[in-house]
């Protein structure tokens, strides 16, 4: 129900003009766990627009190559339909500011809604549930382009890996990234802690 409410609130939007804004509350990483009912490391590999038969809206499709699954299950394509996008050659456009967009070839973690009635599925919280990876000299990190010190306020201190939980505690200034695999450790250590 919660989320036909969510797809039906996006369809409203829709309504209203060619371009809307959407703003949620700031999510801590705990929320978007528990709130998302897949969480998956993929690569985007496709993006197709189109007008949706159900809806009449046009909407964009995500297709992702899937590397690991985190929670709940996905096979090793994954697709998510989105809200909003531009249909080729027909000079059809629709954006919603805040609606995430998935770059071919860019790898994420996203956590992901589960899918509603009418076959929308979204990142939780919209760009708060997606997180881009990026590699370089020092390993692969994530960021979402907030803050982790805030995401990871009133995060159990045995669920967070010994070098995180040091590393967030003595910053002075925003940890805008973590280690992939730290991260990876966290989110796992705590779905381990709410199953006890």
């Amino acid at each position: 129900m919660r989320m036909f409410l969510a797809a039906a609130a996006l369809a409203l939007a829709a309504l209203a003009g060619p371009a809307q804004a959407a703003s949620v509350r700031p999510l801590t990483l705990d929320q978007l766990i528990d709130q998302s009912t897949t969480v998956i490391e993929a690569t985007a590999v496709a993006n197709r627009s189109e007008r949706d038969e159900k809806t009449g809206f046009i909407v964009t499709y995500t297709t992702f190559a899937v590397k690991d699954v985190l929670k709940g299950t996905a096979e090793k394509t994954h697709v998510i339909k989105q809200i909003g996008g531009v249909v080729p050659g027909e000079g059809m456009a629709y954006k919603v500011s805040g609606i995430p967009k998935f770059t071919e070839g860019q790898d994420y973690v996203v956590f992901l809604a589960g899918v509603s009635t009418i076959g929308f599925s979204s990142p939780i919280g919209l760009g708060q549930g997606r997180f881009m990876i990026t590699r370089g000299a020092d390993g692969a990190k994530v960021s979402n382009g907030r803050d982790f010190r805030s995401m990871t306020a009133g995060t159990d201190n045995l669920v967070l890996p010994p070098t995180t939980a040091k590393a967030l505690a003595t910053a002075t200034v925003p940890v805008p990234q973590m280690g992939l695999d730290e991260f990876k450790q966290l989110v796992r250590g705590h779905l381990g802690r709410a199953q006890q």
